[in-house]
C-alpha cells in the first residue's frame, strides 16, 4: 500500500470525487489516499479493520475461505464503492478478504477517530442504506444471469471481470463454483476459447489474445 501525501495530487482527487457527497460532516482531517497493486490486500479476511475504504478506481475480488482450505469468490468490487461497510455497522466483526484485481486507488476514512461521528450521520447512513439495497439488487440480478446463460457467456464475462492487463490468473476450482459449473465443463470451454484464438495459455495462465472478440461474447446476452 502506497499512501499519497502530495497536496496538488490530494487536491485532485478530493475535487474530482468528494467525499462530502456522502458525509454531512468534514471528513477531509479523518481521511487519506492510498494506492494498491494488483493482487494486494485491501482487506486481511479474519482481521477487524480500522478503515472504511472508498473505492476511487479500479477492481477488488471478495473472498472467503473455508476451514477445510478451499475458497469461496464472494462478490466482485467495481469502482466507486464503499469497501468494509459491513464491518463499520457491525453486521461482522472480522472482515472477509479483499484483493485488488487491478491498481486500485482509495480514500481511507480513519474510523478509530470518528466512528460514533459517521454512525449518527443521516447523510451518510441514508446513502449506505441505498448503496446496500442496489448492491443486493445487483447480487440478485447477477445470480439469476449465472443461471440463464450459457457458460461461455458467463465465462467471458468473468474473465473479462477478473483480467488484469489482459491476463487472466483465476483459480479453475474458484472459478467453476463462483459460476456454478463443475471442473470439467469450465476447463473444456477454456480449451475452446484457446482453440478458438481468444486465449493464449502461459505459465502465468491465459493471456487474452482476441479482446474484442471475448466482448462480444460477453455482451450476446
Amino acid at each position: 500500500m502506497i499512501v499519497i501525501r502530495k497536496n496538488e495530487l490530494l487536491e485532485e482527487y478530493y475535487n474530482h470525487l468528494p467525499l462530502s457527497d456522502y458525509f454531512g460532516f468534514d471528513i477531509r482531517p479523518y481521511t487519506s489516499i492510498v494506492k494498491f497493486d494488483s493482487a494486494e490486500n485491501i482487506l486481511y479476511e479474519g482481521e477487524k479493520p480500522d478503515s472504511l475504504y472508498y473505492l476511487i478506481n479500479g477492481r477488488a475480488k471478495l473472498f472467503l475461505s473455508h476451514e477445510n482450505g478451499r475458497i469461496s469468490l464472494i462478490n466482485f468490487l467495481n469502482a466507486p464503492c464503499f469497501v468494509g461497510e459491513m464491518e463499520l455497522l457491525g453486521a461482522q466483526e472480522a472482515a472477509n478478504g479483499v484483493i485488488a484485481i487491478t491498481p486500485c486507488t482509495c480514500y481511507k476514512i480513519h474510523t478509530n477517530n470518528c466512528r460514533d461521528k459517521i454512525l449518527n450521520d443521516t447523510k451518510f447512513l441514508r446513502y449506505l442504506c441505498l448503496f446496500l439495497s442496489q448492491k443486493a439488487i445487483s447480487n440478485t440480478y447477477n445470480y439469476s444471469k449465472n443461471q440463464s446463460y450459457p457458460l461461455e457467456v458467463r465465462l467471458a464475462n468473468f474473465i473479462l471481470l477478473t483480467s488484469c492487463n489482459q491476463m487472466y490468473r483465476e483459480k479453475h476450482t474458484e472459478a467453476a463454483e463462483f459460476l456454478g459449473v463443475t471442473y470439467r465443463h469450465l476447463l473444456y470451454v477454456l480449451a475452446d476459447f484457446v482453440k478458438r484464438g481468444y486465449l493464449k495459455k502461459n505459465k502465468q495462465g491465459y493471456y487474452i489474445q482476441d479482446l474484442s472478440a471475448l466482448r462480444k461474447i460477453a455482451e450476446s446476452n
